[in-house]
């Protein structure tokens, strides 16, 4: 008789609310709940509490946060009290009578390396989920802190051919560098970026008279938010109908640049920066926008990954424009269901943004077709079938 999947989610994401990986993760369980094989829980090692609750149970799924608030050179002096606890909580959350698992998101790091050492002794099986490629994160680093994460990432990354019993990658770049440090033995299942189509509307609105382009997420180096900013300067010179819409976070040097060249433009009072919103306000504005933007700069570190934001842009039904990198081409194509431009190209985003006020006719016919990509590649409930398959087997 198969037994049922005791399934540990870990990992650099926050819980129950939070950003990219948050909802990635998100997605994987409320998809996996529809199986009575599969019973959930999240473990976290540490998050701060500035949005979240540290330990509860939301959505039915049970999470606990081992340290909270603990950050940088108090994370590394607490090291070994970190290490006993996440173990205590790997081995409470045991259940001898079940497959277990760890789903561990995102690299692995100091804080994580050892209680994953000991949860495989144990009995666990261990499946990472890599959305990032830290060997390239030297391009994006703003600070040493960073710095000194992206090289401990990077030098730890073989660790997880010797840890893991399957690896899940989020494109077809890591999928290729996966399989080669893997040697092929273990198995490497692509699941791309996810949505869940029920947060957005079946037929969505007409453009606004006052068209907003938009913007969510981080306001990180690959993110290009400068060249939006760019775009939209020159898009304002020949519309007095449109705005510019963003919201999300990024570290203090991120921010500081982004709020110097806001400062600077000549129609900042029609750009509207709404911070980090709950997800009930988020997804009121992402339906509410005209034209959602996903943009990146060329970097070799923009290429590896898959832009999670641009799953939910396109389930909104609304025209997305969205830079040409990793993945997109083999899913979306330019003028048919979004406004493709090349990774930091400020005037094809203009230009794309023109095309699309100007014909509105077109531009919903792209949004539409745009959503039934969405659903047809992104779907966390189809997503969800190939995953418990892959987790079954491992």
């Amino acid at each position: 008789m198969t037994k049922k999947i005791n399934l540990i989610f870990m990992g650099g994401f926050t819980y129950p609310f939070g950003m990219a990986g948050t909802k990635r993760i998100q997605n994987a369980i409320n998809a996996l709940k529809e199986y009575p094989d599969m019973a959930s829980r999240v473990i976290l090692q540490r998050q701060s509490d500035e949005y979240n609750v540290l330990s509860g149970v939301y959505d039915g799924t049970p999470y606990e946060t081992v340290m909270g608030n603990l950050f940088r050179g108090r994370m590394f002096a607490a090291l070994p009290i970190l290490y006993l606890r996440t173990i205590a909580a790997l081995k409470r959350a045991f259940r001898p009578d079940h497959k277990n698992v760890i789903y561990f998101y995102g690299p692995v790091l100091l804080d994580s390396v050892v209680p994953l050492s000991f949860a495989k002794k144990i009995g666990y099986k261990i499946v990472f989920d890599v959305v990032e490629d830290f060997d390239l994160a030297k391009e994006i680093t703003r600070s040493v802190s960073d710095s000194l994460r992206g090289t401990i990432a990077s030098r730890l990354t073989s660790r997880i051919r010797d840890l893991s019993a399957g690896v899940i990658v989020i494109s077809s770049y890591l999928e290729k560098k996966f399989r080669t440090l893997t040697q092929g033995k273990v198995p490497v299942h692509i699941m791309p970026i996810s949505v869940d189509m029920d947060r957005f509307p079946e037929k969505p609105k007409r453009m606004n008279s006052t068209v907003s382009l938009f913007y969510a997420g981080t306001f990180g180096k690959k993110d290009g938010i400068s060249v939006l900013l760019d775009a939209f300067d020159a898009l304002a010179e020949r519309y007095k109908n449109v705005r510019l819409v963003l919201t999300g976070r990024g570290d203090g040097e991120a921010m500081k640049e982004f709020f110097t060249r806001w400062e600077i433009s000549p129609h900042k009072e029609r750009i509207d920066f709404k911070g980090y919103l709950e997800e009930k306000d988020y997804y009121a504005l992402l339906n509410n926008a005209d034209i959602p933007c996903m943009t990146r700069v060329d970097l070799s570190f923009a290429h590896a990954g898959f832009p999670f934001k641009l799953g939910e842009f396109l389930a909104t039904g609304k025209p997305v424009i969205a830079s040409r990198v990793s993945d997109v081409d083999r899913v979306l194509t330019h003028g048919k269901n979004a406004m493709l431009v090349q990774p930091g190209a400020g005037m094809e985003i203009c230009k794309a943004a023109e095309y699309l006020i100007d014909n509105p006719e077109s531009a919903a016919a792209i949004g539409i077709r745009g959503r039934e990509a969405a659903k047809s590649f992104f779907d966390y409930k189809e997503q969800g079938k190939a995953l418990r398959i892959f987790l079954k087997d491992i």
